[in-house]
């Protein structure tokens, strides 16, 4: 054979040219590919056959299920099936429990519940078993060994995010962190108390806003009161208090404010709403009617109501100095 580059004569089956090291292919031969050799190994491996341990029919090596009888042959089958559930579980609890630490500094219920899901998932992820469900080949594994295999937390990588995608987060975690607060404020405050205005007719025209401080402070309700009609006197106005009292009597607080067209006028401690609640419940007037005043503290005074002849101008001080001094709710003030 010839050189192609100097056309130096050399030996057939020559792999290199001594004159200027180019390397030879014999011309008699054409390059083999790689996907040639892995065809040809799939080949031979399918060749290879061997008994089913169940039937004890001929099946092929590689197989997964016996063609015969229909038996799992292949018994890292069911151990890669358990491990690719276990991690889509264990993805998710640690989701779970993620989201739920971060619901928890907005919303306190959402957060707990979210966490409880995640233990339920990390339940679910210790009861899959890891090994196959019957034993095909080999010793039986003793109790502690199981016990190891099944009790083993495998590691989650939490994928983030491309920065591509920062818009997205930056934009899309405030979108979603107020569809939560806003759907707690809805759903747990603001709802109770569309319901007490709805029940009586007496509320016709009156419009109050419940909310948690802020939006997103659990600890604290304001009661805003935003409209009032003639048709209201203080005591429907205080009736529709005593009402929301009662509707979320079983909830703790630290405590309530009233407000007056997003101005806050007075505050009450938690226990001392919620126990509100509880004797209007009973139907102790007294104590919801008079015993009321002594209760709330003055945000301008810093103090309780200021004490007066009877307990009855008490409340009368209390109506006038929380809606009163406006001139459309004047005339309702003098009205109790």
């Amino acid at each position: 054979m010839q050189c192609p580059e100097c056309h130096t004569s050399h030996e057939p089956g020559a792999t290199i040219c001594t004159s200027c090291g180019l390397l030879l292919i014999a011309q008699n031969e054409a390059p083999k590919r790689r996907a040639e050799d892995f065809a040809s190994k799939r080949r031979r491996s399918a060749d290879q056959t061997k008994p089913c341990q169940f039937c004890h029919g001929e099946i092929q090596a590689n197989s997964i299920r016996c063609l015969h009888c229909g038996e799992i042959v292949d018994e890292g089958y069911y151990r890669d099936r358990a491990q690719r559930t276990r991690a889509r579980v264990n993805y998710a609890s640690w989701v779970a429990y993620l989201f739920g630490l971060g619901a928890l500094l907005i919303f306190r219920p959402v957060g707990l519940l979210s966490i409880a899901g995640g233990l339920l998932l990390s339940i679910a992820y210790y009861a899959i078993p890891v090994d196959p469900p019957q034993v095909i080949s080999g010793k039986k594994k003793s109790l502690g060994e199981r016990l190891r295999r099944q009790l083993r937390f495998e590691r989650v990588a939490i994928p983030i995010p491309h920065l591509r995608n920062k818009r997205l987060i930056f934009v899309g975690t405030p979108l979603v962190a107020a569809l939560v607060g806003y759907s707690a404020n809805l759903f747990l405050l603001q709802e109770p108390m569309n319901q007490v205005l709805r029940e009586n007719s007496a509320f016709s025209g009156m419009q109050v806003s419940t909310h948690y401080e802020y939006w997103v402070v659990p600890g604290v309700v304001v009661y805003d009161l935003r409209e009032l009609s003639f048709r209201q006197t203080p005591i429907d106005v205080h009736t529709a208090l005593l009402e929301f009292a009662k509707k979320i009597r079983e909830r703790r607080y630290s405590r309530v404010e009233l407000s007056y067209r997003g101005v806050t006028k007075f505050e009450i401690d938690g226990k001392s709403f919620r126990r509100l609640g509880e004797e209007y419940a009973k139907r102790n007037f007294d104590f919801v009617l008079y015993s009321f005043p002594r209760l709330v503290h003055s945000i301008a005074r810093s103090n309780a109501v200021a004490p007066s002849d009877s307990d009855r101008d008490a409340l009368l001080q209390f109506h006038r100095e929380w809606y009163g001094e406006d001139q459309m709710t004047r005339s309702v003030a003098n009205g109790l």
